[in-house]
C-alpha cells in the first residue's frame, strides 16, 4: 500500500477547503503489524488501520477481509470495482455532482 506524502499541517485548506486528513505511518514490528494513523485536520479525532500481508485489515477495531472493506468503502467514494479493474462512478444527482467538483 502506498500513500501519497503531505505536509501534516494542523487545519491546513489549501487543497479541498476542508482541513486536510493528517496521515502518518509506523512500520510493522515483532508484535504488532504495520499501521496508518488518519488524524482530523481541525481537531485530535483519531483512527488507526492496521494491515498486513495476509488480507486482512483492521480499520477502528473492525477486522475484516481486504475485500470486504472494499465492498463497503469504494460506493461511498464513488468507485466501482468490476473484474478487478477500478472505475469512477458516474453521479446522476446534480449536487452531488457539484460537490464533487468544488
Amino acid at each position: 500500500m502506498r500513500i501519497k506524502k503531505r505536509t501534516n499541517k494542523f487545519y491546513d485548506t489549501r487543497r479541498f477547503g476542508n482541513p486536510q486528513i493528517r496521515i502518518y505511518h509506523k512500520k510493522a514490528t515483532a508484535k504488532q503489524s504495520a499501521r496508518y494513523l488518519l488524524k482530523c485536520g481541525c481537531c485530535g479525532s483519531k483512527l488507526e488501520l492496521h494491515y498486513a500481508d495476509d488480507d486482512i485489515l483492521e480499520i477502528g477495531g473492525v477486522c475484516g477481509a481486504v475485500d470486504d472493506w472494499r465492498e463497503i468503502l469504494l460506493p461511498l467514494l464513488y468507485i466501482d470495482h468490476k473484474k478487478g479493474k477500478f472505475s469512477e462512478r458516474k453521479i446522476s444527482d446534480p449536487a452531488c455532482r457539484d460537490r464533487k467538483r468544488s
